[in-house]
């Protein structure tokens, strides 16, 4: 069962359904985006049965999907840039934490799941010598009772430009795996 949080052209979702996931559910805030998810599961051939894909606002997504009891083993969360710049970093970073609380929400109660969780903001990637984003999200995991265990950290692939001195703004893809324990 995995729940793919600001899905765009749905290729973590289709990525589970192909894998096998029994459930993938597919979010995001834009019809056209949803379209397109749509239109790449029918291009790729993956069970509609075992797909779907919803038009909404993640975060009011998240919260009425707990109070249905809905529960997954894996969530990806890979929002759009919440931190354009360092001024607005301590708002954006507010955000990350509320998403992140609210996906922890929804991975089993009992036997706890996987949070990819992703930023491509690059004051937050940045920020803290790199380490604002990872406590961020633990602090998010806190708030909904649940123990958030980082199991890898990667940044771009080799072809993104990573050069600090010459283009530090490069440094600003970061994709965390964490396990989220059972509700404490």
């Amino acid at each position: 069962r995995v729940l793919d949080l600001c899905t765009y052209s749905g290729g973590f979702a289709l990525t589970a359904a192909a894998a096998g996931a029994s459930r993938v559910v597919g979010v995001d805030s834009s019809a056209d985006a949803v379209a397109a998810a749509r239109a790449n599961a029918l291009r790729n051939g993956v069970d509609p049965d075992a797909l779907s894909f919803v038009v909404a606002d993640v975060a009011k997504y998240t919260k009425e999907a707990a109070e249905r009891g809905e529960e997954y083993d894996v969530v990806v969360l890979d929002p759009p840039k919440l931190a354009p710049t360092a001024k607005s970093l301590e708002r954006a970073r507010r955000k990350y934490a509320a998403l992140n609380r609210d996906a922890a929400k929804l991975l089993d109660g009992e036997r706890g799941g996987m949070l990819l969780t992703c930023t491509c903001s690059g004051a937050m990637t940045q920020a803290g010598g790199g380490e604002l984003f990872c406590k961020t999200v633990a602090e998010g995991c806190a708030a909904a009772r649940r123990r958030a265990t980082l199991v890898e950290l990667r940044g771009p692939a080799g072809c993104h430009v990573r050069s600090v001195a010459a283009h530090p703004s490069g440094a600003y893809l970061t994709a965390a795996l964490f396990h989220i324990g059972p509700k404490l």
